[in-house]
């Protein structure tokens, strides 16, 4: 494989990749526009507990977590196989999640992988299918850390700082 290859393959991982961090990012603010934006408009996912079009899970989810108190997901072990304008891939992630049981806090920790098929259309890549697989998770009661002690909280969008600093200009 000449460089240029070698190059051109580590850029469209790179890209792929992306789209993982902003899917978790839109789950976690709640931004339904870059949701949308992961996803080709012809795109599936299947959640187990929603299986359908891509502009249908964006609406079953971000309705499914507007009701959580928070959500934070990150991804690791990102293995993507490219085929041309084609890849395959498989990303790890570890959810945690807050919201109320019978009026009480509770926190979870899951775990599990993206399957995902990724598809190339005029330079720009997005994912075609996207299948997720739990591996293990558990709920356990908390303690409701929103109440201050000098943190600064996430929240969703709007309100979240990441959007409050781009509307300032302190960030792109």
């Amino acid at each position: 494989m000449s460089a240029d290859s070698r190059f051109e393959a580590l850029l469209a991982r790179q890209e792929i990749a992306e789209l993982s961090y902003r899917y978790s990012r839109a789950c976690d603010r709640l931004d339904r526009e870059l949701l949308t934006s992961v996803y080709w408009p012809d795109g599936t996912d299947d959640h187990g507990a929603f299986a359908g079009s891509a502009p249908d899970y964006v609406d079953w989810v971000m309705g499914l977590l507007a009701g959580w108190v928070a959500v934070h997901h990150d991804n690791g072990n990102i293995l993507i196989e490219l085929e041309g304008d084609t890849a395959f891939g498989e990303v790890h992630w570890t959810g945690y999640y807050s919201y109320e049981i019978d009026g009480r806090l509770h926190d979870q920790l899951a775990v599990g992988r993206y399957l995902d098929r990724y598809e190339r259309r005029s330079g720009e890549w997005r994912i075609l299918h996207r299948t997720c697989v739990s591996d293990w998770s558990r709920v356990e009661p908390a303690l409701d850390w929103r109440k201050g002690r000098g943190r600064l909280v996430g929240a969703r969008k709007p309100d979240d700082l990441l959007y409050r600093h781009r509307q300032l200009g302190i960030v792109p």
